[in-house]
């Protein structure tokens, strides 16, 4: 019994230790304006992401202007949490605009609609929990029952 608890704890703890020490720094977009200057439509991204510096940047915006995916890659690197991107799409005059930032490290974060909604950012499962976690989860649940039902 006690070697078959000994497992359960190791299984356990290589299972869960790894997820409790990850931290991910993806970036935020928190809102999206829009602007005409000279018949061209500027729009204003403003992202929040922790700890920027000269290696850990917002290195790319991605636009989704009505289903249609516009990339900005030449974007000033910010020195400040929270930083305003001022993104020229020319004449175009879409009807919804999604925001996505990318870090440098860290990949992307959610796309943000305007006027306040956060989508996900990818992959599938329960949010919070990768398809993964679910997987070992199943499996440690299985081996856990298989233990249990071979006790005397």
């Amino acid at each position: 019994m006690k070697k078959s608890m000994f497992i359960v704890f190791l299984v356990l703890v290589i299972i869960f230790v790894p997820t409790i020490v990850v931290y991910a720094n993806v970036p935020s977009v928190l809102s999206i304006t829009r602007r005409n200057e000279g018949g061209n439509t500027i729009i204003d991204v403003t992202v929040s992401h922790a700890d920027p510096s000269s290696t850990h940047y917002i290195a790319q915006i991605n636009l989704d202007l009505d289903g249609t995916i516009k990339n900005f890659t030449d974007l000033p690197k910010a020195t400040t949490v929270e930083a305003t991107y001022s993104l020229n799409i020319g004449s175009a005059t879409p009807k919804t605009i999604k925001a996505q930032a990318v870090c440098i490290i860290h990949g992307a974060g959610a796309f943000y609609t305007e006027g306040g909604s956060s989508g996900t950012t990818s992959g599938g499962g329960i949010p919070a929990y990768p398809i993964e976690a679910i997987f070992s989860g199943v499996l440690l649940a299985a081996a856990i029952l298989l233990l249990i039902s071979k006790r005397p």
